[in-house]
């Protein structure tokens, strides 16, 4: 075998190595990028982070009237950017234009434990904010949605902006 190849192969398997290192976040000793997360999940939250889906029918009767909401709750940044886990209650308001209250939600501390997902930016709560038959019926309308969390010692913290979702038929 020439000597390009062997060097070629030395080197693919130089590649592979890092990817496979990159890939499992180059842990030592047995710990994982999961577990380093997990105690970083132990972080006060400070600031709450709400993504909303695009509003579908769920329900067939030609009006958009669910919203998957994701959720993601973050420390001081000064300490991490990653988002951490905290036990507490979801509230969700949604508002027309003219700021009249379109909907609410709240999800109590038992259905927020449930809507943990492990996301790609790290924990979050995915939510799905349904309108009922009666209240999806409407012209067409922006709803402004905003969240705040309410951690166990009663804390609140509000969303930093809001999300606009079009609504109606």
């Amino acid at each position: 075998m020439s000597e390009s190849v062997l060097s070629f192969r030395g080197l693919v398997l130089i590649c592979c190595s890092l990817l496979v290192c990159i890939a499992s976040g180059c842990a030592r000793d047995g710990q994982t990028r999961r577990s380093d997360a997990s105690k970083v999940g132990d972080r006060t939250p400070v600031q709450v982070q709400l993504t909303i889906g695009l509003p579908f029918d769920s329900d067939g009767n030609g009006y958009p009237d669910t919203m998957q909401a994701i959720a993601y709750l973050f420390p001081d940044s000064r300490v991490t950017a990653i988002p951490v886990r905290a036990s507490g209650t979801f509230e969700f308001v949604m508002h027309n234009p003219q700021n009249e209250l379109i909907a609410r939600w709240v999800f109590p501390p038992d259905v927020v434990a449930r809507a943990e997902r492990n996301l790609p930016a790290g924990p979050g709560y995915s939510m799905a904010l349904r309108l009922t038959p009666m209240q999806d019926a409407m012209p067409p309308t922006a709803g402004d949605i905003r969240c705040q969390f309410i951690d166990e010692n009663g804390n609140k913290i509000r969303s930093t902006g809001r999300t606009t979702v079009r609504l109606g038929g």
